[in-house]
């Protein structure tokens, strides 16, 4: 299996897309600015940052001229989601960047005492909310304790180190300097005691004196990492946003922000709501969709000069990705960078290619390849397009479902299912992450067929056989598309497997499916959110306009799920009436979510609201005739007797 964390451990071919950011964020002619790395959940955004934070570093280059170029340039680390729970977003940055300044092993010494006068500055721009201690230090402390290990001595100072370990003696040395340094540098002690100077201070003041720092420190350039700020909450991604705008984006800085535009989308309809509200006429429809896009669109271009668009990876690479994962699984260390070396070279090459089995056995030379890796090897070839296909591209999804390729496989040798292949259950595995529905109903079929389904061997011979002809043959009309007919066509061919142990390790997931809400991505999930609360609902339905048809439909099982749970809170049915008022093809989805319920069960101010969704969508009104009938035949349930009365 696989760690899921990111990495600077290049396997995506990603450092091209470094290059290109770092090319940008240190040409002085363009600061300042502020550039997005834009992508979906699990595109590799947080690795492009830890590997531009490594390149940035002069220590991690030998050749003395690049040494020099990034010896003038810091580079600053900041992680939204860590301070989630601080009562100020904007303080919460400010202080974290100021800390960092102050810590900075080249420039801390010269700015220092100017940082912490600063930070009693972000003080009295917030002493009217709390106290600075609630805020200011405790952000020194999360920054201090959020992976940024270049601080020992703010994160002694603080007392949140670890308990230490073990050190080799040659270390004693290095040990007792730091120590004298720490006796001689508390920022934590200096925050506290440090006289405030200036009081008061407006936006201009603190830029003017922020940009007076940096020429001090003889910082050429200030480069700022802000990444998982599609974690936080609407309110959070904003003042973030805004503060970065506001108070730091000063002459010689670059700000680059990882994020899924989605939901950063997402946050700003919310955050105004009001000034971007879209009206609803008589007909039903959505009115003006363009021109409140356009008013979304113009503010995130205020706040992010250069958006950079992580493409979804191509099959190809999908192949590529896979073999090195396979390399890294089962080659010896220096084996699998050989593998990388010879991947890197070709993709300089040809980025078009796909490395592949032929590759591995060229570049490890004379050593013979693990019969293992062969056919994984193998499977990367064959599987990549579909896989492509039903994971969108995503390196993320890949390796989890990899991962869970493996679990399911270790169950089975547990169970003692001896019979179980490999390559039988990733094919079931893929048609159960792209397809759930048909997953679905595939396992009804082989449960009632003693686990060798006859719709099957009618795809596998739908697949092999001539277009004209295929009409001849009778399957489901919605297992007659391309993707199917392509998965149906991978090896191995199952018409002649029994699936029943397959599915009986499938069985954990076949009420929620592999798309499960650990597969959801979080735009999904964060417009989901907001639907749910009374406050955000209309823009939580606006901004899911902007979805995918599948997420949409990801969209859909999960408010079908809040339902099922909660089948007497009103909320779920609020959420999804909200996207049918919004012009979202919803209706059949909210009308089948209904049905499920039993009427007893159901709030009776449903059915005001239907007979409302009726009259304002006339062309979607045929969907709720069925819930509507379902309502009178239960006429002694609380929404039947509302039924009758409103009759």
């Amino acid at each position: 299996m696989w760690s899921d964390n990111e990495t600077t451990n290049d396997l995506l071919g990603f450092q091209v897309h470094v290059d290109l950011i770092r090319e940008v964020i240190t040409d002085k002619t363009l600061l300042p600015v502020t550039l997005g790395v834009f992508g979906d959940w699990g595109s590799g955004k947080t690795s492009i940052m830890h590997m531009l934070k490594r390149d940035l570093d002069p220590e991690s280059h030998t050749d003395a001229a690049v040494k020099e170029r990034y010896s003038k340039i810091a580079v600053l680390y900041f992680n939204g989601w860590l301070f989630e729970g601080y009562d100020d977003a904007k303080s919460a940055i400010l202080t974290s960047v100021l800390a960092q300044l102050a810590e900075h092993k080249r420039f801390g010494p010269k700015i220092r005492d100017k940082a912490v006068a600063l930070m009693k500055r972000v003080n009295w721009m917030r002493i009217a909310k709390l106290g600075f201690s609630e805020v200011a230090l405790p952000a020194i402390a999360a920054y201090a304790t959020g992976g940024i290990s270049a601080v020992p001595s703010l994160m002694n100072a603080l007392g949140r180190l670890t308990p230490a370990t073990p050190k080799d003696p040659a270390s004693e040395e290095s040990d007792g300097k730091a120590a004298k340094d720490l006796e001689k540098f508390d920022l934590a002690k200096l925050v506290k005691e440090k006289p405030d100077e200036g009081g008061p201070t407006d936006v201009r003041s603190f830029r003017e004196e922020f940009q007076k720092m940096l020429e001090k420190s003889e910082i050429d350039s200030l480069v700022v990492l802000i990444d998982d700020l599609d974690r936080c909450s609407p309110e959070r991604i904003i003042d973030n946003l805004e503060a970065v705008k506001l108070f730091l984006n000063v002459e010689g800085t670059a700000f680059v922000i990882g994020a899924d535009p989605r939901i950063v989308r997402h946050a700003i309809a919310v955050r105004y709501s009001g000034a971007i509200k879209r009206t609803l006429p008589d007909n039903g429809q959505p009115q003006d969709k363009e021109g409140n896009d356009r008013l979304i669109t113009d503010y995130l271009e205020k706040l992010i000069h250069v958006p950079y668009y992580l493409p979804r990876l191509s099959p190809a690479e999908i192949e590529t990705y896979m073999a090195l994962l396979f390399c890294m699984r089962d080659l010896p260390g220096a084996q699998f960078e050989l593998c990388v070396n010879s991947c890197n070279a070709q993709r300089r090459a040809n980025r078009y290619r796909s490395f592949g089995y032929a590759d591995v056995k060229a570049a490890v030379g004379d050593h013979p390849l693990p019969p293992i890796l062969e056919e994984a090897l193998a499977f990367s070839s064959a599987a990549s397009h579909l896989i492509t296909d039903g994971l969108k591209g995503n390196p993320r999804q890949v390796k989890r479902f990899l991962n869970a390729f493996f679990l399911r496989k270790k169950l089975a040798t547990v169970a003692n299912l001896s019979l179980v292949r490999d390559d039988v259950l990733i094919k079931l595995m893929l048609l159960e992450y792209a397809e759930p529905k048909r997953f679905r109903e595939l396992f009804e079929w082989q449960a009632a067929e003693d686990g060798h389904p006859k719709v099957i061997r009618a795809l596998e011979t739908v697949s092999d056989t001539q277009a004209e002809k295929q009409d001849e043959i009778e399957i489901p009309t919605e297992w007659k598309v391309s993707t199917l007919l392509r998965w149906a066509a991978m090896e191995p061919k199952l018409a002649d497997v029994d699936l029943r142990d397959y599915f009986w390790l499938a069985r954990d997931r076949l009420a929620s499916t592999f798309t499960g809400l650990s597969m959801i991505a979080p735009a999904v999930r964060r417009i989901l959110d907001g639907l749910l609360s009374d406050g955000r609902r209309t823009a939580s339905a606006q901004t899911a306009r902007d979805l995918s048809p599948d997420d949409l439909a990801a969209l859909h099982e999960l408010l079908r799920q809040q339902i099922k749970r909660h089948p007497t809170d009103k909320k779920g049915y609020d959420a999804f009436r909200a996207l049918v008022e919004t012009g979202l093809d919803s209706a059949n989805a909210f009308a089948a979510a209904i049905i499920a319920i039993p009427p007893a069960q159901i709030p009776p101010a449903l059915h005001s609201d239907i007979v409302l969704l009726q009259k304002a969508q006339p062309g979607r009104a045929a969907a709720f005739d069925r819930v509507l009938k379902q309502f009178e035949e239960a006429p002694e349930t609380r929404i039947g007797r509302a039924t009758k009365r409103k009759r």
